[in-house]
């Protein structure tokens, strides 16, 4: 099946649309965070996907689809499974009725297990349209619960000297990760008010944090901890707090050459992606004919050609082909 990469996935064969950064009739939206959506006329999506979005998708006539519900499309079938990496976070699986063929588009997946997330399941395929967010093998994460005991061992400290420590997560998924992980420890958490109303979709979608969840007014009670995306806007809102420390939770602290745009205290390796060999791994379980790579490294691709499946990586500019190696049917 052809694959073209442009601000989105797409099937011409069967006219589908996934990810689309431009606004279509319809399209899948795998999971809530911007970088994967627009406000297509009939977008097809989870339930929590579209508890999280229904205010931007006010305008739409939303496709609600469940977990392991296939949706009859005439030529093929279209099946969403979890992804692990946010509430509501999905794969879909596209089947051709006339050749059987199956088409596993990941969008953004999280092989470790959270607490938040429904958890990712493995879906054998046929192609295997792959996100590539970490696909360069420096990027290879500790373990996950060691990143976790030495971010609250770093906080116990921050706090024993009578400090007040920023912990720095993106709004939505990483941010009620972390509460949830740092409230289960004991913590006494006040958190930005964007973070907190996506804290409440997600309880209500039956995610029981162990503690109470507190909005950051401008009070900050002695001994807590704040929780807030990075940004000038909080930025600008503890700016007359003394004594502040911050801390960045990001997949992109195992890197230390690269540019930040802000500085942290401590910077730890947690991601709600996966590491370089976890999407080697991923591969293999799911055992594809063919692989396309989109978004991150090309080096993923690489790796796989070596490994013997055929595999190349969509930089997205105009259907163009990094480092090809295989004639594979591609626009």
């Amino acid at each position: 099946m052809q694959v073209v990469f442009e601000r989105g996935v797409y099937l011409p064969e069967i006219d589908l649309w996934l990810d689309s950064l431009r606004k279509k009739d319809t399209s899948l939206i795998s999971h809530a965070h911007s970088d994967h959506t627009a406000r297509h006329l009939r977008p097809v999506l989870t339930p929590n996907t579209l508890l999280l979005l229904s205010d931007y998708l006010k305008k739409s006539d939303p496709i609600p689809l469940s977990y392991h519900e296939p949706l009859d499309c005439g030529k093929y079938t279209l099946t969403l499974y979890p992804a692990g990496h946010c509430l509501g976070s999905a794969q879909s699986l596209i089947q051709s009725k006339s050749t059987g063929e199956r088409v596993l588009y990941t969008g953004d997946i999280k092989v470790k297990p959270s607490p938040t997330n429904e958890p990712l399941e493995a879906v054998p395929c046929d192609t295997l349209i792959l996100e590539a967010t970490y696909g360069r093998p420096k990027y290879v994460f500790p373990d996950q619960d060691q990143v976790l005991s030495t971010a609250c061992n770093t906080l116990k400290n921050w706090l024993s000297q009578g400090q007040k420590p920023v912990v720095q997560g993106w709004r939505l998924g990483k941010s009620q990760e972390v509460l949830y992980h740092l409230l289960s420890q004991g913590f006494d958490m006040v958190v930005d008010d964007g973070v907190y109303q996506i804290a409440q979709i997600y309880q209500q979608a039956g995610v029981k944090f162990p503690g109470e969840l507190r909005v950051f007014d401008g009070q900050w009670p002695e001994g807590a901890v704040l929780l807030c995306p990075p940004g000038r806007g909080m930025t600008k809102a503890v700016n007359g707090f003394r004594g502040l420390k911050v801390m960045e939770l990001t997949g992109w602290a195992v890197d230390g050459s690269r540019g930040w745009g802000r500085r942290g205290d401590a910077s730890l390796p947690f991601s709600d992606h996966p590491d370089f060999n976890e999407l080697v791994e991923y591969v293999r379980r799911v055992q594809p004919k063919e692989v396309y790579t989109v978004n991150g490294f090309p080096e993923l691709a690489a790796h796989l050609r070596g490994l013997g499946y055929p595999a190349v990586h969509l930089d997205g500019r105009r259907g163009e082909i990094q480092d090809t190696g295989f004639q594979m049917k591609m626009m």
